[in-house]
């Protein structure tokens, strides 16, 4: 005999019960045991009151860690910075009163835990919080003194990096924490199978009654909470894609929503600071190829005015032309990239200027595949280079030099080649020219020559900011054997949002 009414009731009960929080779904549990034994009622109770009291501390501690861990993120890098950067005055910043109320928040954190575990985490952020005002205080004092703006950027990065570690920590502490979630869930579970033995020996009814309760409740904890822990771990090791979707399960359901809104704000701020680095590094070098050297300036209009002096007015012409011709091409219209064509027109008008200048000792090749010349290159990348080997090798020759620049097509992009025949390195002065590269000739070894390293170390790094690692100079030379610098641009894009100048 079929009772369909009774089945869709008890169907009904059932999306009721699993979609009510975690504290209805026991309460709902107790009434069911109550109304089949009264004197269960008071145990059970009792063992959910604790459990949910327990679970409720430690889920409202995660909150406020969370909370507090991205105050720490998104406010206190904003004000410093504004402080460095002399747009506020230490005084109005408020930074004293946002370290205040985090320390105060911590204190709180400290003294509402679960476990002796994490009030010793806490006391290790505390200890660190100590550090970061000792670094404020010493910014405050740099700022009072006014300090120069390297040892201010020094102490901020200080700063930066004492928050993202008392942040890490934060993470660490909001990790353990969830473990502390897991392992009360398994106190509950262990409590329920005790209760469900003890049901058994006292009525069948007692039976089916408390393993429905048991296991859902059970089940409905473990489940996200798992899910929950899995994603604490994924965020704690850097995954911040992570995402956790539960169906409405009341506190849980919060918990997940403010763990995906975190993660969602961190690589939110984690790119935009990656953006701006990538983006102030472009503007220093942006900065760095639009300096021109007043030598070569001052040098050039000497020549033509020796040149004017002397009635040599095709000389005088063909300086003008070429100096034009320079500028122009170094200005482009403000865009970063321009035709292989121009580039080449451009490091020739170089050389026409400086053979004019060093008619006696200075002779030059340029070889360039037809087929590339329409190819689109970053731009002021080869005068440089073809500067030091006029500067550092050529000139420090007794007799003609000869610069030879090339420009092949290669299987991996185009090849660009700068050749001289001046006196070349000995290997020590070769590594030490190799280490300006990479380094900068301020972190170079003493006694390298820091304007070559200047010029190779701008080249190299735009290089390696717009096409990447594997587009870096190399460098080879021997004693009165020359030098050679080259690199390959690949067939790939180069990384840059910047505009193109068809024809300058």
């Amino acid at each position: 005999m079929r009772f369909p009414g009774v089945k869709k009731m008890f169907l009904g009960v059932k999306k009721m019960f699993l979609l009510a929080g975690i504290r209805q779904k026991i309460i709902a549990s107790f009434v069911a045991v109550f109304l089949l034994m009264l004197p269960l009622i008071v145990i059970q109770s009792v063992a959910g009151i604790r459990q949910a009291n327990e679970y409720g501390a430690i889920i409202h501690n995660v909150g406020r860690a969370n909370s507090l861990n991205m105050t720490i993120k998104t406010e206190i890098e904003p004000i410093v910075w504004d402080i460095v950067a002399g747009k506020t005055k230490f005084e109005t910043s408020g930074i004293k009163a946002l370290m205040s109320d985090i320390r105060s928040r911590m204190n709180a954190i400290r003294l509402d835990y679960y476990s002796r575990n994490n009030r010793t985490v806490m006391d290790v952020v505390l200890r660190t919080m100590s550090t970061l005002e000792g670094y404020i205080g010493v910014l405050e004092r740099q700022i009072a003194e006014r300090s120069p703006v390297s040892e201010n950027e020094a102490t901020l990065e200080e700063i930066r990096g004492v928050a993202a570690l008392i942040s890490d920590l934060m993470q660490d502490f909001i990790a353990k924490q969830m473990e502390e979630v897991s392992t009360l869930n398994e106190r509950i579970g262990g409590r329920s199978r005790k209760v469900f033995i003890f049901n058994l020996l006292l009525l069948f009814a007692m039976l089916t009654t408390g393993f429905f309760a048991v296991w859902t409740i059970s089940g409905s904890i473990t489940r996200p909470i798992e899910k929950l822990r899995r994603m604490a771990a994924k965020i704690a090791q850097g995954d911040f894609h992570s995402r956790i979707s539960l169906e409405r399960d009341g506190e849980l359901s919060e918990l997940a929503d403010s763990m995906n809104s975190m993660a969602k704000q961190i690589e939110i701020l984690l790119q935009k600071s990656i953006e701006e680095e990538r983006n102030l590094k472009k503007s220093e070098m942006k900065t760095l190829q639009t300096q021109v050297t007043p030598h070569f300036l001052y040098n050039t209009l000497d020549a033509i005015i020796w040149a004017a002096e002397s009635n040599r007015s095709g000389d005088v012409i063909k300086l003008v032309s070429a100096l034009s011709s320079f500028f122009r091409i170094t200005l482009s219209h403000g865009v970063d990239f321009i035709p292989l064509r121009d580039e080449i027109q451009h490091v020739e008008n170089y050389l026409i200027i400086q053979q004019m200048r060093y008619n006696d000792i200075l002779k030059y090749t340029i070889k360039v595949d037809e087929e590339i010349r329409d190819k689109v290159v970053l731009k002021l990348l080869l005068q440089p280079l073809v500067e030091n080997a006029i500067y550092h090798g050529i000139r420090n020759t007794r007799g003609r030099g000869h610069v030879l620049v090339e420009a092949m097509k290669h299987p991996a992009g185009i090849y660009f080649g700068i050749a001289d025949t001046g006196v070349g390195m000995t290997r020590e002065k070769l590594e030490q020219v190799r280490t300006q590269m990479k380094e900068g000739p301020k972190d170079s070894p003493e006694g390298a020559d820091k304007k070559t390293g200047f010029g190779l170390f701008n080249v190299n790094r735009r290089l390696e900011l717009y096409y990447g690692p594997e587009s870096v100079l190399s460098i080879e030379s021997a004693p009165s054997g020359g030098t050679t610098v080259s690199f390959i641009l690949p067939n790939a894009p180069p990384k840059s949002e910047g505009k193109v100048m068809e024809r300058v």
